[in-house]
């Protein structure tokens, strides 16, 4: 399971070229399953594992993004890739974001009911002001998580103002300056209002559960 700031940060998005009049992206991909594997100046396949069970073929899967409009093109392949489709209520990523206490609030994955809080909800929202189109890290400024209060009860955490993370890497992207802490919020709305509360450096409703 990705964390929601990994569904929506992170990402590159192709290019149109300079005065493309039309712009769209027509996606397909393919999958060839016996590829012959690429060589590093040698007639054998070399790995540097010994007990490598690799061989010489493999499949690779080839990503086509082309522009109809302008001339852009970006091919993109992998070795022993892997493809999966389906609705993207499974993914979070795609689907529009809720407007609450004047914020944006985007979707992560849904729980699945493998290990996980059996809810409607997303387990978590990255958290931006209105406007924002495409969530980078320069929008983001909270963000909400689902957890369980002390009677079991599915309840809500926040973070707000986030700093840059001394540990960087994807998963450690950022520190809250401010998280709701040991006062679990009963609704997404309740940790929407209170990361603005954070925002405006008012004091936060508490509407703990």
């Amino acid at each position: 399971m990705s964390s929601v700031l990994e569904t929506y940060l992170g990402w590159e998005e192709p290019q149109h070229l300079e005065g493309c009049k039309r712009p769209s992206w027509q996606v397909d991909f393919r999958t060839d399953h016996d590829e012959l594997r690429d060589r590093l100046g040698g007639d054998a396949h070399a790995c540097a594992n010994d007990t490598c069970d690799h061989s010489d073929r493999l499949a690779r899967t080839t990503v086509r993004i082309v522009c109809s409009s302008c001339p852009a093109a970006v091919v993109i392949r992998g070795d022993e890739a892997s493809a999966s489709q389906g609705a993207h209520t499974t993914h979070g990523y795609g689907q529009q974001p809720r407007t609450m206490a004047g914020l944006l609030l985007w979707p992560g994955e849904p729980w699945l009911y493998f290990g996980r809080l059996s809810t409607d909800e997303p387990y978590d929202y990255v958290v931006t002001r209105k406007g924002v189109k495409r969530v980078t890290e320069a929008d983001v400024v909270g963000v909400i998580t689902q957890t369980r209060g002390k009677r079991g009860a599915v309840v809500w955490q926040a973070g707000a103002q986030p700093t840059p993370s001394k540990y960087g890497g994807k998963y450690a992207r950022f520190n809250w300056e401010r998280v709701s802490g040991d006062k679990p919020l009963r609704t997404v709305a309740a940790a929407a209002k209170w990361i603005a509360a954070q925002l405006t450096e008012q004091p936060a409703d508490g509407d703990a559960a």
